[in-house]
């Protein structure tokens, strides 16, 4: 087998090197007509992200029949290229296009990290994010609105003159609340996810924790939000991944006892909602 190389040390160009990474997130991509090309957000162990992309083909040693999020897989023989969206989706200088040669084989878990990167509420508040670069974020869910529909929806979504989003705001450990929306398929993803699991009855009495994956600063009326970008976002309700356990569990008490305080309640059962929840 090949030599394996590191996401951070790529460069420019065709490798026959391989790398061993994770699917973070994948999409597929209508070109023209019924061809569709294939998006990925790639991690290694090193925790380093890219993107890939596998166009319409032929591809002789990729079975995208097995390609699957939160797998490991190599990937081998393939080009090192500049990013080819205005706006990449990593900080990464550089992209992983394939060819008709690169070869992706499905491989053993290495281990379950999902490599998250949890944005401060305050960092966002202050605009210190750099715009349209993904990051993650969690919290407690405290207010949810219905479907609605804008006439206009900048950037991404230029392609059209209209497209439906959701409102929603998250609480973070500290009481800070933040604007979300949840646009286009997101906006059906999440009421979907939201009602089928009754939280709409019943969420002030039984926190719902969400983590929100590779969303993007926006505003709102003048106030820094949050955003989906198309394809790589993904939304998290009442997650039980062991990485986050101890963010979950203190998002929940704080939201119990923000809640209590506001409805003059007594606070000493606060805690219980951490044992129901863990």
């Amino acid at each position: 087998m090949s030599e394996q190389i590191y996401l951070s040390n790529l460069s420019r160009g065709r490798t026959l090197k391989y790398v061993r990474v994770k699917i973070l997130s994948l999409w597929r991509v209508r070109i023209y007509g019924f061809r569709c090309k294939t998006e990925m957000l790639l991690a290694d162990e090193q925790g380093t992200k890219i993107e890939g992309t596998i166009g319409c083909g032929p591809f002789h040693n990729v079975d995208m029949r097995e390609l699957r999020e939160d797998a490991w897989y190599t990937i081998s023989d393939f080009v090192v290229s500049v990013p080819i969206r205005r706006t990449p989706n990593t900080l990464h200088p550089f992209h992983i296009k394939f060819h008709s040669d690169t070869k992706m084989t499905l491989i053993y878990d290495l281990y379950s990290p999902n490599f998250f990167e949890f944005a401060k509420y305050s960092v966002i508040k202050r605009r210190l994010l750099e715009a349209n670069r993904p990051f993650d974020l969690c919290g407690v869910v405290v207010y949810v609105s219905e479907i609605k529909r804008m006439t206009y929806v900048p950037g991404e979504y230029d392609a059209s003159t209209a497209c439906n989003y959701l409102y929603f705001r998250l609480m973070d450990q500290k009481g800070r609340e933040l604007p979300c929306f949840a646009l286009g398929h997101y906006a059906a993803d999440f009421m979907n996810m939201w009602t089928s699991r009754g939280y709409q009855a019943s969420f002030r009495y039984q926190p719902v924790f969400c983590v929100l994956r590779f969303w993007k600063v926006d505003e709102f009326m003048g106030e820094p939000s949050i955003s989906t970008r198309i394809g790589c976002s993904k939304i998290y309700l009442e997650p039980t991944l062991p990485e986050i356990k101890d963010l979950r569990m203190m998002s929940v008490f704080i939201a119990r006892v923000t809640w209590a305080i506001e409805e003059g309640e007594d606070c000493d059962d606060a805690g219980e909602v951490v044992d129901q929840n863990s």
